[in-house]
């Protein structure tokens, strides 16, 4: 592995000889993997596109995640710029391998190119996964192997979910409300255990004296709280649309733009009120932390879901999805 490490601090070293020419790119480029960038991605989809594809991209966003999160804390490598030799022109404080950015940007992003069905489509998309692949690289909190671990990981959520998509939302469609609620629940309680389950096994294997200072949270559990609260809330939020406040994205441009608008008013009053609420009680790392933090997360994806979309019906903003 040490020879793999130097060929991926050597191969970063070349790329940084590009700084600070390519820094603005680069760092735009990860930022499209980013939570942040989603946050205010999917509701446009959802809200204003496509609310099919919409809802596709954030369950596909929540199932590539988790393993992501779980393998790199089971597998608790480092990243670059941990070992040294290279510039930390980003710095991140989880462990390495895989790539979350390369993982999520594929299943996602291939999610959208199958349900876009355009050859230009494809080419964009691949230029787009390369590039944000290798701003990894350059800002040197990757290495290649970690981006290939996140693309196969990807990959391979992206394949079982086209498989199983069409039967399992047949199933799904036939459970009643409570049950599927209930459902949402138990599946951010495994996102959390399991999560819980990977940091206990590596417990008893201490990092490296040279890592410290750099794995503050490398070990922290507060990921999979904002998975499953956001999972929870979204299959919540999704069950009752369904049922109470069905919409269509249809309108001109100007309508959607003010339902967008409206809707991410709501979002972030949430998002950020709900932090600086929460923060006043308990701090993050303690049960109490974490307990809210789910709260938090499934009230801003229970709002995506469902809020929203009755706020854009009763004020005009969006009206009965067509055929209803």
């Amino acid at each position: 592995m040490d020879g793999l490490y130097q060929f991926g601090i050597t191969f970063i070293q070349w790329l940084q000889t590009f700084s600070p020419g390519l820094d603005g790119l680069m760092k735009a480029a990860t930022f499209l993997g980013t939570v942040e960038f989603y946050i205010v991605f999917i509701p446009a989809i959802f809200w204003c596109v496509d609310q099919a594809t919409g809802l596709r991209v954030l369950f596909i966003l929540v199932l590539t995640d988790t393993p992501s999160s779980w393998f790199k804390q089971l597998l608790h490598q480092p990243r670059p710029y941990w070992i040294g030799g290279v510039e930390a022109l980003s710095t991140e404080t989880s462990y390495g391998i895989p790539s979350s950015h390369a993982s999520n940007t594929l299943s996602v992003w291939g999610l959208i190119g199958i349900r876009l069905k355009k050859s230009w489509g494809w080419v964009f998309i691949t230029a787009l996964l390369l590039l944000i692949g290798l701003s990894r690289l350059y800002l040197g909190v990757h290495f290649p192997q970690d981006v290939i671990g996140g693309w196969l990981i990807g990959l391979v959520v992206l394949l079982l979910f086209i498989r199983y998509e069409k039967r399992f939302l047949a199933w799904w469609a036939d459970l009643a409300l409570n049950f599927q609620v209930l459902l949402g629940f138990i599946a951010s309680a495994v996102i959390i255990l399991g999560g819980m389950l990977a940091v206990w096994a590596i417990s008893g294997s201490p990092d490296p004296a040279e890592w410290a200072g750099f794995t503050g949270e490398a070990r922290e559990i507060s990921h999979y709280f904002t998975l499953g609260g956001f999972l929870f809330g979204a299959v919540t939020g999704v069950s009752l649309m369904q049922r109470h406040a069905r919409f269509g994205v249809e309108g001109s441009a100007w309508i959607r733009v003010a339902r967008y608008v409206a809707g991410m008013v709501g979002l972030f009053a949430i998002y950020l009120g709900l932090d600086y609420l929460f923060a006043l009680i308990a701090p993050d790392a303690s049960v109490t932390g974490y307990l809210l933090r789910y709260v938090r997360y499934a009230s801003v994806a229970l709002w995506a879901g469902f809020g929203a979309p009755w706020l854009f019906l009763k004020t005009g903003l969006a009206g009965k999805p067509k055929g209803r």
